[in-house]
Order: C-alpha cells, then structure tokens, then sequence
C-alpha cells in the first residue's frame, strides 16, 4: 500500500506539474500575442515552406510584416517570386553584368528593413562605385548549416549562373555538433530544436545557464573533468562540416563559379561587457562561453585550412570586426548584427572584393 500511494503521489505531482507547464505556456504566449510583438514572437505567419531536395526553402511571394530588432517596430519583409529575399531578378542575368550570389543562414538573410541585410548593402556600393556592372543577390536562409548550402547551391543556385558565390555560413552547424558526442549531435539538436518551441523551456534554460549552472560548475566540477573537458575541444575538428564546404568548391569549380569562403564573426570576445554577455545565447550542450569562443576559433580555423588548402579566396571578416573596439553595439545577440553591423560586413566584403581583385570592374 506504501508503495502503491508512493506511485500515486508521484504521478499526481507529475501531472500537478505537467498542469503548471501548460498554463505557464498558455500564460506566456498569451501575453505576448497582447504586446506590439504579437504573432512575430509567435511566428504565426512563417514564410518557410518545405523542399524535397533542400529541407526547406523561402515561401515565394510572400510579403508580410516582421519585427525588427533594429527599428524596434513592424516592418515589410519582401521574398520575390524566385523564393530569394528581397526585389525581383531575371533568370538569365544581364550580358557584361558580374551577377553574386551571397549563401548562408540567417546572418545572410538578414533582419528587416529590406535595406538591412549585407547583400543589399553591397548592391548600393557597387551602384554607387562600378554602377551597372555588379547585381547581388540574397540566398540566405534562417537555420541553414553548411549542408542546406550545398544542396541548394546543387539544385536550384545553379540555374541562375552566378559568376561568384560568397558562402558565409558555420553557426548552425556549430550549435548543432557537440564536441564531445559529435556523432549523437543531430538526434539532441533535433530534441533541442523541438523544446525551443516553447517559451517555458527558453525562460528555464536561460535561468539554468545565466545564473544556477555557472555557480554550481564551481563548486561541484573537479578540476580534472574541467581540463578533460578542454582537451576534447582542442582535439575536435568539424569534419562534416569541413567535407561540405570542400563540396561546395568542388561544385562551383565544375560549373566555372568563383567561390568565397567568409568566416565567422560574432560578439564574442575576452573583454566583453556585461550587457554583451548577456546578448549570447548558447549551444545546447554548453553554457560556458569561453568553450562558444574556443569553438567560433575551430570553425574558422577550418574555413582558413580548406581555404588555403584548395586555394580559394577568404574574407576574414571576423578579424576586420574584431579591431572595432566596443563592436558588441553591432550585435543584437551572438552573431546576429543590427544593420549598423550589417553596413560593416557589406563595407568590408566589398573592400575585399576590390583589394583582392575578385572581379573584373572598371570605374
């Protein structure tokens, strides 16, 4: 009877909980349907539809509002017919015009306004210095890793010739791929995925990892599983996502495209203010930022390596930003810059692009 009334008490408490979750959840998503945010923080209106071939792709024509982290207020979001963010493009481009095809995530798709993201940025610099001779395209997607990039470079980028293709893309798979379970990474990323649906979950973890976890790693982590720790991190190498983006050359080479690699930049750095720490958000496998910096160091080590390695041109971007002193203004969260920031990668993409001679462009 003890035990049968142990069970009962557990399983009511369970459900007691369970109850709690819900209304919480209801409760949260309630308020924030009443606030100026509504559906863009529920993301009632989505404008992702799924692909066969590459997971998931931009909804074409689509037109609705989002809200900017930049503006702080409702602005239009345009996704044209081809299913490319921002104004329309012919198929076939323009004779003697240098057509760019910028691939990435959400970094390269941007936030809005439509004059916010780098690729647009870029287009008015050419327009203003080289006109009539460069058109730049967005590619980008929310939530793309290094493999979407290569399935859609293969089955739809190709169609529309590109002369060059800059790939700036790497978060995702890094947020994706815990070190020290590489091959178990995809099944809890999946988990992971799911759960950050829910606002309950996002509210306690970021309780868990802000403030609990980091006060109790320092008194019950042994010093020893803190250095075994840092020894898988300096042994970890993204091979998945190295092989992907040696695909990715060798499928630009085939079809006489210039590929540019650019490597990741972040808000991450070791003078960091409290109000930039607070931006990060976190792998879900680690709540330790120093192992968010050491990890951005090994991606972009393997951008640098399989550059140098098949010879293809890199725009170190993440250097560029890194000599802006109080570059944490640039940043809404990790990685994620305002259009301040975006004007700053469009500006050093270009520069590069010039410096370096990647394109035939006459004043």
């Amino acid at each position: 009877m003890d035990n049968l009334s142990l069970k009962k008490k557990i399983i009511f408490s369970l459900v007691v909980l369970l109850i709690f979750l819900i209304v919480a959840e209801l409760g949260i998503r309630a308020i924030l349907f009443l606030t100026p945010l509504g559906n863009k923080s529920l993301n009632l209106d989505p404008y992702e539809t799924p692909d066969s071939h590459f997971g998931w792709r931009l909804k074409a024509n689509y037109q609705n509002v989002r809200f900017s982290p930049d503006t702080k207020t409702e602005e239009t979001l345009i996704i044209n017919s081809k299913g490319f963010r921002g104004k329309e493009f012919n198929k076939e481009k323009t004779m003697d015009v240098i057509r760019i095809i910028a691939m990435g995530d959400s970094v390269t798709f941007g936030i809005t306004p439509e004059t916010c993201p780098y690729s647009v940025q870029l287009q008015e610099l050419f327009d203003k210095e080289y006109p009539h001779q460069v058109e730049v395209i967005n590619a980008g997607v929310e939530g793309y890793s290094s493999e979407y990039v290569l399935k859609r470079l293969k089955y739809d980028i190709l169609q529309y010739k590109p002369d060059i293709v800059t790939v700036y893309v790497g978060w995702n798979d890094l947020y994706a791929v815990n070190p020290q379970s590489p091959l178990n990474s995809k099944k809890m990323a999946k988990l992971a995925e799911f759960l950050n649906k829910f606002y309950i979950y996002k509210a306690g973890r970021k309780v868990i990892f802000l403030w609990i976890k980091p006060k109790l790693d320092h008194l019950i982590t042994p010093s020893n599983a803190i250095n075994a720790d840092a020894a898988i991190y300096d042994k970890f190498e993204p091979e998945n996502y190295k092989n992907n983006l040696k695909e990715i050359i060798k499928v630009c080479r085939e079809n006489n495209i210039k590929v540019i690699l650019i490597n990741l930049t972040s808000i991450l750095s070791d003078k960091m203010s409290q109000e930039d720490i607070k931006k990060v958000h976190y792998p879900y496998f680690t709540s330790d930022i120093e192992k968010l910096k050491k990890l951005q160091g090994i991606y972009n080590q393997t951008i640098n390596q399989v550059s140098q390695k098949d010879n293809i041109p890199q725009i170190d971007l993440n250097s560029a930003i890194n000599q802006i002193s109080d570059k944490g203004r640039l940043f809404f969260d990790t990685m994620h810059p305002y259009c301040e920031g975006q004007k700053i990668i469009a500006e050093i993409i270009f520069n590069n692009l010039i410096s370096q001679k990647l394109l035939d462009v006459v004043k």
